[in-house]
């Protein structure tokens, strides 16, 4: 298994905007991605514009298959003027899982 853990700061007032946008992104891949066996979306209790996403795939394949579908694709033309910086993200294999 392999996970991504994505870290994203949305620009001051675009922050619900971009929650919309995260939602809508778990939509797609609940409906269109097989391979996405987790996809899970949190936004900090004290700081609004700072959103997280923990995503597990089957294989390195699945994952490429994700991100090349939305982060590079439409979805990130559309809402990549949100962010507030660059993405830190996190590509990890799967040590142990509950």
């Amino acid at each position: 298994m392999i996970t991504l853990n994505a870290i994203l700061k949305a620009k001051p007032g675009c922050e619900e905007t971009l929650h919309k946008a995260l939602v809508e992104i778990g939509d797609y891949v609940s409906h269109n991605e097989p391979g996405t066996v987790g996809f899970f979306i949190g936004r900090d209790t004290e700081n609004p514009l700072i959103f997280n996403t923990y995503e597990r795939f089957v294989d390195s394949a699945a994952m490429d298959a994700h991100n090349g579908s939305l982060y590079r694709g439409e979805w990130g033309e559309k809402y990549g003027e949100l962010f507030d910086g660059e993405t830190t993200r996190y590509i990890c294999a799967e040590i142990f899982s509950k």
